[in-house]
């Protein structure tokens, strides 16, 4: 037997649902085993209000051995999904506890009926791609009375602002096939752009970077058409990514490396011809890419934007 909680609610108990039928149950554990990436022991402390995730929890010994499942994992949905297939199973985890039988622990619990599907379903999934502002504000004094002293709270007013879109995280279209994994490296998944060459800045409009230097790799990446970040691009040069570059500037170790901003709010990367991921070196997902562990890849060297232009110019 099965228990799964839908981690929705702030002030209401959970929905609870008890899965009885072992075929099902076993079916689901298959399912969860094969992607177990996509859930974690603990749900992530930044979740926000509204449908964060599913709780499951084996409620048999039998089912965790089988499956070498831990006493508990959470499926985070919607903007903290950790990939693309997340929305597709907590779909299925709600059609089970709609057909499940109320938890049996004796606790006070909502149930999932109709109403509360229908809600539920269209949050699970977060756009392919939107639309937003990336903007840059600045915080000074409020008006001053007449006195000269301050009246008021201090008045935020926007620096610089510009158009963008923020792609859902798919690392699946990096990582499944091994051609594709193993041909493309950090500057594709920053274009978000396939082209199995290796891409590399500058290579495109032919005059590829000199050394590996912010200064050198910048200058590249802008003559295959990238722009510093807050130089806007027109909507004819959609999708326009944020993305990073960093350099691990040696000795002995030297390299580039790019981010991409995610729609979920992270940021993805991809590190050579390894898989696709969300997170640094320590395990973390990536909020912001300055802070974050990034290793021998100690210089941060600035904000750019892609373009549609500029990654098909990339080889």
């Amino acid at each position: 037997m099965l228990r799964i909680t839908a981690d929705i609610f702030s002030g209401r108990p959970d929905p609870v649902s008890d899965i009885t039928d072992e075929s099902e149950v076993r079916a689901l554990l298959r399912e969860v085993d094969s992607n177990r990436s996509l859930f974690l022991s603990e749900a992530p402390p930044e979740g926000g209000l509204g449908v964060r995730g599913f709780w499951l929890e084996p409620l048999n010994d039998e089912l965790g051995s089988d499956f070498g499942t831990e006493p508990r994992l959470y499926l985070p949905v919607g903007a903290q999904a950790r990939g693309g297939r997340a929305a597709e199973i907590g779909e299925r985890l709600v059609t089970l506890m709609e057909s499940g039988e109320p938890a049996a622990s004796g606790e006070a619990a909502e149930v999932m009926d109709a109403s509360l599907r229908d809600f539920v379903i269209p949050q699970l999934a977060v756009p392919a791609r939107v639309t937003v502002t990336d903007q840059t504000t600045s915080t000074g004094a409020g008006p001053e009375a007449e006195d000269g002293s301050a009246e008021g709270s201090a008045e935020v007013s926007t620096k610089a602002a510009c158009t963008i879109e923020l792609g859902a995280f798919n690392p699946g279209f990096w990582n499944n096939d091994s051609t594709v994994r193993l041909n493309n490296n950090c500057y594709n998944y920053a274009s978000n752009w396939r082209t199995n060459t290796f891409a590399q800045p500058g290579r495109g409009c032919g005059n590829m970077y000199k050394a590996i230097t912010c200064a050198e790799v910048t200058r590249a990446s802008l003559c295959d058409g990238m722009h510093h970040r807050f130089d806007c691009f027109p909507d004819t040069e959609k999708p326009r990514y944020l993305v990073a570059l960093v350099i691990a500037p040696g000795p002995g170790f030297i390299d580039f490396h790019w981010f991409r901003k995610q729609n979920e709010g992270f940021w993805g990367h991809k590190p050579g011809s390894t898989a696709a991921r969300n997170t640094d070196n320590s395990g973390n997902v990536i909020f912001n890419p300055e802070t974050a562990n990034r290793g021998p890849y100690t210089v941060f060297c600035g904000y750019f934007y892609g373009c549609n232009s500029q990654r098909q110019r990339i080889r």
